[in-house]
């Protein structure tokens, strides 16, 4: 497999995937600091030149010093970092109000009519990441690195650790996450699975569940057998909490794109092997998961995968009876994408790819304008859609939130 192919995808995927360290982001926060000093300063030397400055220079005497000049606050900000959803009326938004500040936590019980201030965790750093775990079950987390001990220790280092918080009531109150060797029999329904890097355990990669009463993190006793997958694979699907379990990976043997899939919350798994797909060779320096499926479902039985080609294309595949079978999609192999897509209230595919949405309708898929999708986020780079609360699909930019009831018609709603 050339080393040129997908590398702009490779690139964005080892960017996604590995953080910056905490002191790379305090640089970047010194920087962008003296370019708006720069900007200042800039703007207050051309008021000098036009009026005080000229004036002095024209008459040969000092002249008074001009009023200082009030740039106001950056036009960047506020910004919204993140919004997420746990159901169809429940929204989270994380919102920063400049480069220095920490990040606010916002809930909307009415889909975005009222907003509500929630709490944060007592945690310094400015690098978070809000991930849904249930109706109302949030996970926050900080940082890098989870220490290798259950309890993150009371006074953590923030340059060098990542600390996970929970919260069950929807970012009222917050707990520090622990995490426990100790295997558990099933996820707790309406939960979501979490893949090693959110609890910091990469070097050996299983699905985790969460208890909601505790906040407490386990591995799941019954791990997807013969089944190769690792961390990030959450970011290849798009699933609401509740629904079945559906992870990407490979065959160990043929090395050919998988999809385990589990409808028992994680005591039983079924994994389905693509014999038409690529297979994937193991390469240094290799970033594999681009090349794995990617996977969008909705809380029942119907399923799509995307499997990548040689041609930087990809063949669609779809399920109706939660995984056990998969059908090609045939006529069509669509234009190289990196998002899951999601699917519809009607069990459609819709993902954007090639520049449009293309929604398969039974039958092939289409480049469609789906009514009320701003232009400004059609790029799933930096604007992905997510479905992670049954009923509701979120898109969002630094100034824009918009969201969906069925997955097709979509409507702006107030920020906070």
């Amino acid at each position: 497999m050339p080393d040129t192919r997908f590398d702009d995808l490779r690139a964005y995927a080892e960017q996604a995937v590995r953080q910056p360290d905490f002191a790379v982001i305090r640089q970047r926060a010194a920087r962008h600091r003296r370019r708006s000093l720069g900007a200042g300063l800039a703007a207050v030397l051309s008021v000098l030149l036009a009026t005080g400055f000229g004036y002095a220079v024209a008459t040969g005497s000092p002249s008074d010093p001009p009023p200082p000049v009030d740039p106001g606050p950056p036009a960047d900000f506020p910004r919204l970092a993140q919004v997420v959803s746990t159901g169809p009326d429940d929204l989270y938004a994380v919102v920063e109000r400049c480069v220095d500040c920490g990040r606010q936590l916002y809930a909307s019980p009415d889909g975005g009519a009222t907003w509500q201030r929630r709490a944060v965790p007592a945690s310094p750093n400015l690098v978070t990441d809000l991930v849904v775990l249930g109706k109302g079950l949030l996970a926050w987390r900080d940082s890098r690195i989870l220490t290798e001990d259950s309890s993150p220790p009371a006074t953590p280092d923030p340059a060098t650790m990542e600390l996970l918080w929970t919260s069950k009531d929807g970012g009222r109150t917050w707990r520090p996450a622990t995490v426990d060797p100790e295997p558990v029999a099933a996820a707790p329904a309406g939960t979501k699975p979490v893949d090693c890097r959110l609890v910091g355990r990469e070097d050996s990669c299983r699905v985790y569940a969460v208890d909601p009463a505790t906040g407490r993190f386990a591995p799941l006793a019954h791990q997807p057998a013969g089944f190769t997958f690792q961390d990030s694979w959450t970011d290849a699907v798009s699933v609401p909490a509740g629904g079945r379990m559906w992870i990407p990976g490979l065959d160990p043997v043929t090395r050919k794109p998988a999809v385990a899939v589990s409808g028992d919350n994680g005591r039983s798994w079924h994994t389905h092997v693509f014999a038409g797909g690529l297979r994937i060779e193991p390469q240094p320096d290799f970033v594999p998961q681009i090349y794995l499926p990617t996977v969008a479902a909705d809380s029942g039985s119907t399923g799509y995968a995307l499997l990548y080609r040689d041609d930087r294309r990809q063949d669609p595949y779809r399920t109706t009876d939660g995984g056990l079978t998969w059908q090609p999609v045939t006529g069509l192999a669509l234009p190289e994408t990196i998002e899951p897509g999601t699917v519809t209230a009607d069990g459609a595919h819709a993902v954007r790819a090639g520049g449009t949405f293309q929604v398969y309708d039974d039958r092939q898929y289409w480049a469609v304008a789906l009514p009320g999708f701003p232009d400004e986020l059609q790029e799933p780079l930096t604007n992905r859609i997510t479905h992670d609360g049954a009923g509701r699909y979120v898109v969002f930019s630094e100034k824009k939130l918009c969201l969906s009831d069925d997955g097709r018609t979509w409507r702006q709603v107030t920020v906070p």
